[in-house]
């Protein structure tokens, strides 16, 4: 598996901006921004990347045209009437083919490869980018950094949401959930430095680890999980750990094992295989 490899390439380097949207104030680069969505289309595209290999019937798939991946795209609970963007589906997609791909992503998303990377990514079959009509798989990810506190409920109900919209709009699509929890000991965060950098002293803030890393993984593991269509919750999950100060050093990221007596449920490497066999018994007569 590389994901988690590259999502800490990646968000080690500061940008100054989210992926085709604004800039962020005074100037500033930060590996980290609350108001971006960079982190979650590293992620996802990490996901992605490494799901690609796992399942080869999904290779054969986008290669024959029979599915595209969709981003930023909305879907709307029928039974709620409420819609919300997912990052990023993998769907039956509608209209001419676009052009792009996903290895198009890599440039605009920021996203750092090494040389046997590449070679994979090379290695692999076009998977076009489209316009979603029928949504097969969708992602969501989300990061919690700073302030765990306040964090915690707010992660919960944006992730619980996830699952209710995907499967509200279509039962029978795998909902995939991933999260990144900073296990940092300092954050540089930038709305308390709304001031160019270096301009004035950084405020840096302190957390208690490993126990405000842990509180939000606990919060994180109340969130339902199916194990069939029909019922409610995440057909998979996972829980990454990462060391981001935002302060410039390099990003690190791992796994996480989970709670006593649920050996794995939240392993990054379990998560991409049960993806992959969700998907290859879910949708191998399409």
């Amino acid at each position: 598996m590389n994901g988690l490899d590259i999502i800490a390439r990646s968000m080690s380097v500061a940008t100054t901006g989210s992926p085709g949207g604004s800039r962020f104030q005074n100037g500033n680069a930060w590996q980290y921004h609350p108001r971006s969505d960079r982190h979650s289309k590293i992620a996802c595209w990490a996901l992605m990347f490494d799901l690609l290999q796992e399942c080869e019937l999904l290779q054969a798939h986008l290669a024959s045209g029979k599915v595209a991946i969709g981003i930023n795209h909305p879907m709307r609970d029928f039974a709620r009437n409420r819609s919300k963007n997912l990052d990023l589906v993998i769907c039956r997609a509608s209209g001419v083919p676009s052009q792009r791909t996903f290895a198009d992503l890599v440039m605009p998303y920021t996203i750092v490869l090494d040389d046997g990377e590449q070679a994979i990514l090379s290695a692999l079959p076009p998977a076009p980018l489209g316009k979603p009509a029928t949504v097969l798989m969708a992602l969501e990810a989300k990061a919690c950094m700073t302030e765990f506190g306040k964090a915690r409920p707010r992660l919960y109900d944006e992730l619980n949401s996830s699952h209710l919209t995907i499967h509200g709009d279509t039962d029978g699509a795998i909902a995939a959930g991933f999260a990144m929890i900073n296990r940092a000991e300092t954050f540089v965060s930038p709305l308390r430095n709304p001031w160019a950098l270096g301009s004035l002293p950084t405020i840096v803030s302190r957390h208690n680890q490993p126990k405000d890393m842990l509180s939000v993984a606990a919060k994180l593991m109340e969130l339902p999980r199916r194990a069939r269509p029909g019922e409610e919750g995440f057909d998979a999950f996972a829980i990454a750990v990462v060391d981001c100060a935002n302060d410039g050093r390099a990003v690190t990221a791992s796994g996480f094992a989970g709670a006593p007596g649920m050996p794995g449920i939240y392993d990054y490497a379990q998560t991409i295989g049960r993806l992959g066999h969700l998907y290859a018994t879910r949708f191998g007569s399409i």
